[in-house]
């Protein structure tokens, strides 16, 4: 970690901004054209031209159109986009002439000469050149996957992406964590058209992806995305916080055909009824302008695979315990609805400027289960629930987004200049319970509040290719600077859902004892545990790209971040490709990074209802910010930002342009990871708990920078394609992750926690960290297209995984073995517009 004031960021940024300026115009000369598709001659919207040996290129606009300003030479020019074969020629440009170059490009059988925008600032870029392994998930694998949300379709495409179905997990049943590699859903960076996406206002107090908080990839509908880059490497010096696992880039539509779609279907067990339908379509406005909309509705009904409850439902004596065993539970998915429409707009202003706008907005109403409580439980009010009951967990959660800005190209140097604003706000109820301590008075329906969080961020980009005298090629020199503000809120919920209403336990053997204060399942918001808190972010970073010879690429970055909150972070990365021969390549790369503590984990305040034990019993675990009275008693301490160093080398190889395979090793390790400590549930934590105000509280935690991990782990991913006759094609597919996380040092139990008999980490959060999630993935896909007929079958393995309880410190492990998944999509173009 460095320290830079913040008007050495200041000056770092204005020189970002500055840049501009201060470099003389050359002479130059200009290529323009079109690019359309052979079969039609229907314009190609964002194919890319790419002159080879530089970093000089361009996008076509809507109309298939593009323009490119360059020094006078002879160059070979590169018109690429995916789905079609790439098409080369030679120019010649002279000083302040114009060259025209259309091109004409066919539809190819393979896409492996995808080109990314994912972790370079230069425009040339394919997969197989990049010097770090990137994923590009197209339209069609989207729509082949079968699956309907976004996360969901991720995690089939993507080996080292993992995205768990959590079940009693209060609102992470509802907005479900997603991870890269191993590491936690909040060391994962999401960029929407290259922007940093706004995270959800969720914390996960349970279940994977525990004391973080994530972005809602499932906010953006799969029918608005064009493609997903998945950059599998450490990219904090180029893209800030969180983006220490990776980075997943969403593009969303820009030239959209007008589309309709639908999907309905459940499962075997005739639950988890899925029904989706979705729209798209894309307007040509003023000419060379276009905006792409999208829209879409999905429905998941539950699923419940519990079994009957065999437990002792009733007091002693009561002959109702004779009954037949009912099935009480709902372990299984949550029930949602989600609403969703974004929308992608561009319009050039003339031939070197374009302005942009994209955004949009989800709404969900989802439904989840707890425990359910049993008749004899205290935490039932009998006289309203005399057969028990089984409370459960309602949201209604508001995302949207708004961005926009300008790009073009100025004196030699292309420009972006954008701002984008975020918001997430998640409120909780509760229905279907009771308020034990107010007795028969209790409501059975609760708002329990919620919290929001906002997000604004704005930055200025420039780029251009400088020559220099002792480098054989130009160096592609980005510079950038951005500001960001982040506000986080906690509103408290009706009285009803937090009050201790003072009843005592009504009847049964303990009648007279104090009754559980709040709503069952989801004890709501307290006036003491709202909040309003915001912080500003400022930073800048250089990028360096180039080509030391015509086998060998290097590219640095450095990057200097400034909390108003925490402080500030500077980090580096340097990353290479070295051709051995014209199919084989080495790369690798050398990056730091790091992520700072998020609003969330410094301001969440809640009381959240565990079950320990074997019978489980209910405990009231209270989240406390680190810097309150009681947490500092407990022995808290301020967050610090978690470090890292990620280490990765691996090979490539192209023999034909039709296969290529890539081997990936990596080792990540972080330091000073917050975390959430275990619930601290000794009698005497009660009772200083008790004697500070919280009362019928019986365990408290709090986030801490508790522990250091290492990651090691290895990609392989190969890609064939082959045109078996005309209009008959074949591509197979093979990827493979592994993952091993180990918790390399605890942090010592401070002093006021060790004198209460409770540890700072225990096992069962370790275990949590190293066993959690899969430690592998291994998947086989084939892809066949005959005329109007495409079949795409999968073989998956996903590796096991543990989880483990305790019962006063005596833990219990269960492990699930590993498991194969077999899936199946046929694709049958019934008419020209109509595919079933």
């Amino acid at each position: 970690m460095g320290y830079w004031s913040s008007r050495s960021v200041g000056r770092a940024a204005l020189l970002a901004l500055t840049a501009t300026t201060t470099v003389a115009a050359q002479d130059r000369g200009t290529l323009s054209g079109r690019v359309t598709d052979a079969g039609s001659s229907a314009p190609l919207q964002a194919a890319t031209i790419s002159i080879t040996g530089t970093g000089f290129g361009a996008s076509t606009r809507a109309d298939g159109s593009y323009r490119v300003s360059l020094p006078p030479g002879r160059y070979e020019v590169r018109a690429r986009l995916l789905g079609y074969e790439a098409q080369r020629d030679t120019i010649q440009v002279t000083s302040g002439g114009s060259v025209t170059k259309d091109f004409a490009l066919t539809k190819g059988v393979t896409n492996l000469e995808q080109v990314v925008v994912t972790g370079t600032r230069q425009q040339n870029r394919t997969v197989v050149e990049a010097a770090v392994p990137i994923d590009v998930l197209t339209t069609k694998d989207l729509k082949m996957s079968g699956r309907t949300e976004t996360a969901q379709i991720i995690q089939m495409l993507a080996p080292s992406f993992n995205f768990p179905r959590a079940t009693i997990a209060d609102g992470t049943d509802h907005v479900r964590p997603a991870s890269l590699r191993g590491l936690g859903p909040d060391q994962l960076l999401v960029l929407v058209n290259g922007k940093r996406r706004h995270t959800s206002a969720l914390v996960n107090v349970n279940a994977t992806g525990r004391g973080s908080t994530g972005v809602d990839l499932n906010a953006i509908p799969a029918s608005a995305i064009e493609r997903i880059e998945v950059l599998r490497d450490g990219a904090a010096a180029q893209y800030g916080s969180d983006a220490i696992a990776g980075v997943i880039n969403v593009i969303l539509k820009s030239n959209a055909q007008t589309e309709f779609g639908t999907t309905i279907g459940q499962t075997a067990e005739g639950d988890g009824t899925v029904s989706q339908f979705s729209a798209s379509q894309t307007l040509k406005l003023f000419g060379d302008g276009y905006l792409s909309l999208s829209g879409e509705f999905r429905f998941r009904d539950s699923t419940n695979r519990s079994l009957p409850d065999t437990r002792q439902m009733y007091f002693a004596g009561d002959p109702r315990n004779n009954n037949p065993a009912r099935q009480t539970h709902w372990q299984g998915d949550a029930k949602t609805t989600d609403y969703g429409a974004f929308f992608n707009f561009g319009k050039p202003l003339s031939s070197s400027a374009e302005l942009y706008a994209f955004g949009g907005m989800t709404l969900r109403d989802g439904k989840s289960a707890g425990f359910f409580r049993r008749p004899l439980d205290d935490r039932t009010v009998r006289a309203i629930h005399p057969d028990g009951f089984l409370p459960q967990i309602t949201s209604d959660i508001i995302d949207y987004s708004i961005g926009g800005g300008m790009k073009g190209a100025k004196r030699g140097w292309n420009y972006d200049l954008s701002s984008i604003f975020g918001y997430n706000q998640f409120q909780f109820g509760v229905i279907n319970s009771n308020n034990a301590s107010m007795g028969t008075r209790s409501p059975t329906d609760f708002d329990a509040g919620g919290f929001d969080f906002n997000q604004w961020t704005t930055n200025v980009d420039v780029q251009r290719q400088k020559s220099f005298s002792f480098l054989p090629n130009p160096v592609s020199v980005a510079l950038g600077a951005e500001l960001r503000r982040e506000q986080y809120t906690i509103f408290q919920g009706d009285s009803a859902s937090w009050i201790d209403g003072g009843v005592r336990v009504l009847d049964g053997p303990n009648a007279g004892a104090r009754a559980a204060a709040g709503s069952q399942v989801f004890p709501g918001f307290r006036p003491s545990d709202e909040v309003n808190e915001s912080r500003l972010n400022v930073a800048a970073y250089v990028d360096l790209e180039t080509s030391l010879h015509k086998r060998w690429t290097l590219g640095i970055a450095g990057r200097a971040e400034n909390y108003s909150d925490f402080g500030a972070a500077t980090t580096g990365k340097i990353a290479t490709r070295f051709e051995l021969t014209p199919s084989v390549a080495l790369r690798g790369a050398l990056a730091t990074g790091f992520r700072a503590p998020s609003l969330t984990q410094s301001w969440f305040s809640s009381t959240a209802t565990n079950f320990t034990g074997t019978p489980p019993v209910a405990v009231e675990n209270k989240t406390f910010p680190v810097g309150t009275p009681v947490a500092t008693l407990l022995g808290a301490s301020e967050l610090e930002a978690e470090t890292s160093v990620n280490v990765s080398y691996g090979l490539t190889w192209s023999p034909t342009k039709s296969f290529t395979f890539s081997t990936d090793f990596y080792r990540i390790d972080v330091d000073d990871r917050v975390v959430l400590t275990g619930n601290m549930i000794n009698a005497t934590t009660r009772t200083l708990l008790s004697n500070n105000g919280f009362s019928g509280v019986g365990g408290a935690r709090y986030f801490t920078n508790a522990i250091d991990t290492r990651t090691d782990g290895v990609d392989i991913v190969a890609n064939y394609g082959v045109a078996l006759t005309r209009n008959n094609t074949l591509r197979l597919g093979l990827a493979y992750n592994n993952n091993v996380t180990r918790v390399t040092y605890v942090k010592p139990t401070p002093a006021e926690l060790a004198t209460l008999g409770e540890a700072l980490f225990d096992r069962s959060e370790r275990v949590r960290y190293e066993r959690g999630q899969p430690r592998s993935n291994f998947r086989l896909t084939s892809d066949h297209q005959w005329k109007w007929l495409n079949s795409v079958f999968q073989l998956q393995r996903v590796g096991s995984l543990v989880t483990v309880g305790s019962v006063t410190n005596i833990f219990q492990d269960q492990t699930f073995t590993p498991k194969w998944i077999a899936d199946a999509n046929v694709n049958i173009d019934v008419h020209r517009q109509l595919t079933v």
